[in-house]
């Protein structure tokens, strides 16, 4: 059905209608593309595995049930849609648009900022903006280098059990410069969930694959591959990705790499509360600005069987405790949906008519069936939504499933956010009785004899938090102990019932809990998410151990006298924005407690005192674990801070942002040398992704106007530009560059120099930056560094085919043959 769209609409500044912008068969737009395409993946920068924007670091804690609106206020809204071939698989105007703006997709950088980027050309210093001080200029690393750059391939390696890293970026494929299909960015109403469909086959035509990238709180996400699904009903087959979910988009771009187009390829965007279908049409959109992002797609495991992996690596340690001032902080969270533990549940569960199941979608009643295996997915998307929001992702599912790909119900029997909280998906799923479970739609073969649980998020190259693996883990086990399965990290028979990976009637030897990828062509649960298999399944035992009261896992209250409790009810009166309380008081970790109220949660401990969290740090540190995980109880409320900023202090770090912006936390090494430099008025600007993992033990940190780096040979040190970009044609870190040693360092002359650990970045101020190594940097060094009679590095090292290395200064050049002989000149 469609429905009216909303009048109102409004162009956003320098944005335009795609009425008329390009026209005719794709072909017209791919003829002589080829050396631009080529020019463009030379020039796209090495974006590395950990660069997603969810940054979790998770340890397990009480999740508050408290988030933004829930979608419980938002209104009903039509699923938008995107048309973009035709029945004959001919390109449509939209799938065009972008083509003639086609750029590479961009390294670690700074990302693309508030307000979506600086449009659809390469960034670069403004002369306004750079640092008075000359030591790394204060502007966004650009994030596009010169077509001559070379940038070095990311090399496969493995995780645990052998497990393979994703691929980012990979040599082969870029979503903008080799696309056959691309959408310019466009503005759209705000969706949680997206998913492709086309007609025809449920395989993509050999060498498609599709990409899409969203814009949350005016902040463009990495390009994702998004799979076909190899998921559905086992009596009916429905071409169609995975779901894709976001934290409430409101802009997308779509691309389509590979020669022969799906026919009838739609994009689906389903809002919060969706009623009816709006198809839009060209002059309905509107464009915006958008700079590259990087590119995260990941390989499927080749092994037939299931790897049971060890749990993922922690990251570096807290840092030690910096005071603030205690002030307010601005938030306001609603409480989520309440939830039953009903038939022994061993976790809250929200059911479907407690997070607003529509009925009239459903067309599918439950079967159930005897089931004694667990599959455990994930869903794609950006891991950006809060507490709050996952009630409305978990609708935007079920319309998905139900709806879009013609399932008749969502696919999943039950499905866990990154908060820990479970919600009921598959009808009858709550009330199956012990030994069965209602067949889903969750993977493709297995569906019968399986109870399939989703974690919300895309856990490719980030760890599911502690608290989702709990739950996890305690649904896993609750459901295989009332199976009378005693040994719930066993191995057992599974019957396939249609065939996919493995033979219809076949039975295969699988573990009682395993990964999509166990019996299907898919990567889910992604390469970390199925790293910590090994995790869910200890915990399953645990609960598997444990008496099965209702409920058993809720946290248990303290008397009204406790010091906890006496503390946070002396503690209100100075913070009244919190509202009044929704929950008595629960005992927690380090001997404190933790209240829930109307727009926040109080926590106590004996350290920190009686102090008070809500939106938007409570989500944000909620990936942290909360207070159980590894930033601890917080030690202040909310603080203005300079420039508009603010922060709130916790034991092991420090939460900073700016009203309506990402929340994120700053420890350890990073947050002393950022504090040394000036804190909110360092020439860095406020962090701006949280502390990510990285090679040889290091981590990084983007912030406003650079890159913090640290690693265990090297310390703590800030990169910006002109140098970041610079850096990034070697690959950062991973690079044969390695990470930096020090910061930018005033030289001779008025130059400026840089040292990392694999050779040094020179350049003058509004110059281009030079890095020297090896052999050259020697001989440069003993002719008088700076003062050499050839001068500063003017440009890169370049190899000569008899074997020779050459790289010219600013008065000659210097080259070092085969044998080793040295020449200035």
């Amino acid at each position: 059905m469609n429905v009216p769209r909303a009048l109102g609409r409004i162009v956003p500044h320098g944005g335009h209608r795609l009425s008329g912008h390009v026209g005719g068969h794709v072909g017209g737009h791919v003829g002589g593309r080829g050396a631009r395409t080529c020019a463009h993946r030379s020039a796209g920068l090495i974006a590395l595995t950990s660069l997603l924007l969810s940054g979790l670091a998770p340890v397990a804690g009480a999740a508050p049930d408290t988030g933004d609106s829930g979608g419980q206020t938002d209104a009903p809204a039509p699923v938008q849609i995107l048309d973009l071939t035709t029945s004959s698989g001919q390109a449509t105007e939209v799938a065009q648009s972008g083509l003639d703006d086609v750029q590479p997709s961009a390294g670690p950088g700074t990302g693309s900022g508030p307000g979506g980027g600086a449009g659809s050309g390469t960034s670069t210093p403004s002369a306004e903006s750079v640092s008075s001080s000359g030591d790394a200029a204060s502007v966004l690393p650009a994030t596009v280098l010169s077509a001559t750059g070379s940038v070095p391939a990311v090399a496969r390696t493995t995780g645990a059990a052998g497990a393979p890293i994703p691929s980012i970026l990979p040599a082969a494929t870029d979503p903008q410069a080799d696309a056959a299909l691309l959408t310019d960015p466009l503005e759209v109403d705000r969706f949680f969930v997206a998913g492709f469909t086309w007609t025809g086959g449920t395989d993509l035509p050999e060498g498609v694959r599709i990409y899409l990238r969203v814009r949350e709180n005016r902040t463009w996400s990495p390009w994702y591959l998004n799979e076909a699904a190899d998921a559905g009903r086992d009596d009916r087959a429905t071409p169609g990705t995975g779901e894709f979910v976001t934290g409430g988009a409101d802009a997308i771009q779509a691309s389509v790499v590979g020669g022969s187009l799906p026919a009838g390829l739609r994009l689906a965007l389903v809002p919060s509360r969706p009623q009816g279908e709006e198809t839009l049409e060209a002059d309905d959109l509107k464009t915006t600005e958008a700079a590259p992002t990087p590119v995260i797609e990941e390989a499927a495991l080749q092994s037939q069987g299931a790897q049971p992996d060890p749990a993922a690596t922690a990251l570096s340690t807290s840092p030690a405790l910096v005071s603030r001032p205690v002030a307010a902080p601005a938030a306001a969270p609603v409480v989520a949906p309440a939830a039953t533990t009903a038939n022994g549940l061993p976790v809250p569960v929200t059911t479907r008519a407690e997070w607003g199941a529509n009925a009239s979608y459903m067309s599918w009643d439950p079967e159930y069936a005897s089931a004694g295996h667990v599959v455990v997915h994930h869903t794609a998307g950006t891991n950006s939504y809060s507490s709050g929001q996952s009630a409305s992702i978990v609708r935007g599912i079920y319309y998905y499933h139900a709806v879009t790909l013609d399932w008749g119900d969502i696919g999943y029997n039950f499905l866990v956010d990154k908060f820990g909280t479970v919600f009921e998906g598959r009808s009858g799923s709550v009330a199956a009785p012990a030994g069965k479970m209602s067949v889903g739609a969750h993977a493709r073969g297995v569906n019968t004899g399986t109870m399939g649980i989703s974690m919300m998020g895309d856990y490719s190259a980030v760890s599911p938090s502690d608290a989702q693996l709990s739950s996890v883990g305690k649904m896993a086990g609750w459901f295989l102990k009332r199976a009378g399965i005693s040994d719930v990290a066993g191995w057992a028979g599974l019957h396939v019932w249609t065939t996919e990976r493995y033979q219809a009637g076949s039975t295969i030897s699988m573990p009682r809990i395993l990964g999509h990828r166990d019996v299907g062509y898919t990567t889910c649960p992604g390469n970390v998410g199925y790293s910590r298999l090994g995790a869910i399944r200890t915990i399953a035992q645990s609960q598997s151990s444990a008496s099965q009261g209702g409920g058993g896992g809720a946290p248990s209250t303290v008397a009204q006298n406790h010091p906890g409790a006496a503390a946070l009810r002396g503690a209100l009166p100075a913070n009244g924005w919190i509202g009044a309380a929704t929950t008595g008081v629960y005992a927690s970790s380090k001997g404190g407690v933790f209240q829930r109220f109307e727009r926040g949660v109080g926590y106590w401990s004996p350290a920190t005192g009686a102090q008070f969290v809500g939106e938007p740090v409570l989500s944000a540190w909620g990936a942290y674990g909360y207070q159980t995980g590894s930033m601890g109880y917080p030690r202040s409320g909310g603080v203005a801070g300079v420039g508009g900023s603010r922060h709130q202090i916790f034991e092991g770090g420090i939460a900073y942002w700016r009203p309506g912006g990402r929340v994120s936390f700053i420890r350890g090494s990073i947050l002393t040398a950022w504090a040394a430099s000036g804190w909110e008025s360092s020439w860095m600007g406020l962090p701006t992704s949280n502390e990510i993992a990285s090679s040889k033990g290091g981590v990084f940190q983007r912030f406003e106007r650079g890159v913090g780096y640290w690693s265990p040979a090297t310390g703590a040190q800030f990169v910006g530009e002109p140098v970041l970009s610079a850096w990034g044609a070697y690959g950062y870190q991973t690079g044969s560059m390695g990470y930096p040693r020090s910061g930018g360092v005033a030289g001779v002359g008025g130059s400026r120099h840089q040292i990392f650990e694999g050779g040094i970045a020179y350049w003058r101020p509004g110059g281009r930056v030079s890095f020297i190594r090896g052999s050259i940097l020697t001989a440069w060094a003993a002719s008088g560094w700076e003062r050499s009679k050839v001068g500063l590095p003017a440009g890169p090292e370049v190899h000569q085919a008899d074997g020779t290395t050459t790289q010219p200064f600013e008065r000659g050049m210097i080259s070092v043959a085969p044998n080793g002989k040295v020449t200035i000149r």
